[in-house]
């Protein structure tokens, strides 16, 4: 534990029980945005009022701003390659006014600004600014955002936010460089998004004056479609050239709300189908929309998909509800989560549109619900995500025979234990490329299923709610994240964290030993990985058959590297295999062993 940890715990802002502590705070920010977008030339005009205030101990004598698309900005480091055109003067604050009447010293960094001022903000006390900016949005990268099939966008980071004031480093500082995620507080949002007419918006909020902007036809296809779980093609292939969907005057204001949001972006279109539904969560009927190009080849299906898997992570996996009134699956690239959107490129079978759809969507909880920090700890929104919406896919496949964690143990297979695997521990900061993803998205999922093997279902999915609860709208650690688990699972589990989060090592189980007398069978095995995992094992038989024997992954508990199993047979066992189907093995030359 790092000595910024430890003084959090010593403060008492966090406690040992995986709860927050007495004295924990978290500061707030709402943000008032009016924005005009011209969709031709990809140019964004703004203004904003941003209410800071200061719950923290510390009187502030500065704020710090994030001004993510500076990313665009020549001379700017990036870790992420873009395409040379879109290389730009990046964010050009116009006026930062603080209070009404104070002009403020401004010192812009790559991604941030650091705003000093006149006199510091006291525990307690909030701050305005008034900021007017533009930039040109990147018409050819996409990365995370972009512009498609020439004039359709998903439009994120787009305005300047001030950045996190956390009880564990203070201002948060870390320049954006396109890899690493983010982590922002909470607040609330009134956008009003200005396009010109035939230009359908969607954003992370609820519309607010759907009758300034739709036509009539769409508004008649919306109330019904949000009213019951059929599925509602509002723009079709055949209507899209026939039908006209806004009102028809220069341009259209869209005005969105939402409240206790951590980030807010958009999306619009003048060529994209669109489908919608809702369906109904607890006591709330749930908006659910897909938009998407013409010729995509599965997001025909992902509004049925999309509202799938929201009951089913809301009822089955989370045991939370899904926290917001709508969801918007937008048909951009690769796959990508905002409050309330998610950004999915094309699949290449259906089992993968089922996965990315259940991925994004599953964001909504981490790190949207439980404010995770993604730049520090991307392994507790990307690997929990790659995890826990497993049973939905499974659920959700065609395939009656298909296990959508096969893929990820075989993963883990092919990169444990080589120069990539490093522990989830190491700051994400520190990590790239190739490890930063295995890290973050495979060892980390396979670590929650070896944990999930060890507390078993029940228990598991109790800690995943318990932690939810505890964190819902606040910053947790890492180390709050193990104590919940430790405090609500009754269990000392610091020797299974000890081993896949926080050291070198990997899953390598080893046959070393088999013996058959008359009907006992006795297999030894040897844990050369040090790493936990639950052992699988096929014990194949000569009439071609085979029996399948299970332990589970806490017989490795304490540091034990040998284990001895006894099987019963009448039937003469020629080989013993360990079932990779099942069991993570970095090294499978090890895995079998047959009868001399």
């Amino acid at each position: 534990m790092s000595k910024e940890i430890k003084r959090a715990y010593g403060n008492g802002t966090r406690s040992e029980d995986g709860e927050p502590g007495k004295n924990y705070f978290q500061n707030s920010a709402d943000y008032d945005i009016n924005i005009e977008f011209n969709p031709i030339n990809g140019h964004l005009t703004g203004n904003e009022t941003v209410s800071y205030k200061n719950n923290s101990s510390t009187p502030l004598k500065k704020i710090v701003f994030r001004h993510y698309q500076n990313l665009y900005k020549k001379g700017v480091a990036r870790n992420v390659d873009i395409v040379a055109d879109d290389v730009n003067s990046g964010i050009e604050i116009t006026e930062i006014i603080c209070n009404e009447n104070e002009i403020v010293n401004t010192d812009i960094r790559g991604t941030i600004m650091i705003v000093s001022l006149t006199h510091e903000l006291k525990t307690g006390s909030s701050i305005d600014f008034k900021i007017s900016w533009n930039y040109n949005f990147p018409m050819e990268t996409q990365l995370r955002e972009g512009r498609y099939f020439d004039s359709s966008y998903v439009v994120a980071y787009w305005y300047p936010r001030i950045a996190v004031y956390d009880d564990i480093y203070g201002w948060d500082k870390h320049k954006y460089n396109g890899e690493q995620e983010f982590y922002n507080d909470y607040g609330n949002y009134q956008v009003s998004i200005a396009v010109p007419k035939n230009y359908l918006v969607w954003a992370s909020g609820e519309l607010q004056n759907p009758n300034d902007n739709y036509s009539e036809f769409v508004s008649e296809k919306l109330e019904q479609a949000y009213q019951e779980d059929e599925i509602v093609n509002i723009i079709t292939k055949k209507n899209i050239d026939k039908q006209t969907f806004t009102k028809q005057r220069p341009y259209n204001v869209w005005k969105f709300s939402s409240e206790k949001l951590s980030d807010f972006a958009f999306a619009l279109s003048n060529n994209f189908l669109w489908d919608a539904t809702s369906i109904e969560i607890g006591d709330k009927r749930i908006k659910v929309n897909a938009v998407y190009n013409p010729n995509s080849v599965d997001f025909h299906e992902v509004a049925y998909l999309s509202a799938q898997s929201l009951k089913h992570l809301s009822e089955d996996v989370m045991g939370v509800n899904y926290p917001y009134p709508q969801l918007t699956a937008f048909n951009g690239h690769y796959g990508m989560e905002f409050p309330m959107m998610i950004n999915d490129g094309d699949g290449e079978n259906r089992n993968e549109t089922v996965f990315i759809t259940a991925h994004e969507i599953g964001h909504s909880w981490f790190p949207f619900l439980v404010g995770t920090n993604e730049t520090q700890y991307a392994w507790m929104d990307e690997g929990l995500i790659t995890f826990l919406p497993k049973q939905v896919e499974d659920s959700l496949s065609d395939n009656e025979d298909f296990r959508s964690l096969s893929g990820t143990l075989k993963s883990y297979s092919y990169f444990g234990g080589s120069k990539y695997d490093v522990p989830i521990m190491a700051p994400s900061t520190q990590l790239t490329g190739p490890t930063y993803m295995f890290v973050s998205y495979n060892r980390s999922a396979v670590a929650y299923y070896v944990l999930k093997d060890i507390l078993g279902e029940k228990t598991f999915q109790k800690c995943i709610t318990s932690f939810i609860e505890r964190w819902t709208g606040k910053h947790p650690t890492a180390y709050d994240f193990f104590y919940t688990f430790n405090n609500v699972s009754r269990e000392n589990l610091n020797w299974f964290w000890n081993t896949w989060f926080f050291s070198f090592g990997y899953a390598d189980l080893a046959i070393t030993g088999f013996e058959q007398n008359d009907s006992n069978v006795t297999i030894e095995i040897k844990n050369k990985g040090g790493f936990p995992t639950p052992v699988y094992l096929k014990l194949f038989y000569s009439d071609d058959n085979y029996d399948t024997f299970y332990e589970n992954a806490s017989v490795w508990e304490n540091d034990k590297m040998d284990l001895s199993v006894s099987f019963k047979t009448d039937k003469e066992v020629i080989r013993v295999e360990i079932d990779n189907l099942f069991t993570p093995d970095a090294n499978d030359s090890n895995n079998i062993i047959s009868k001399k």
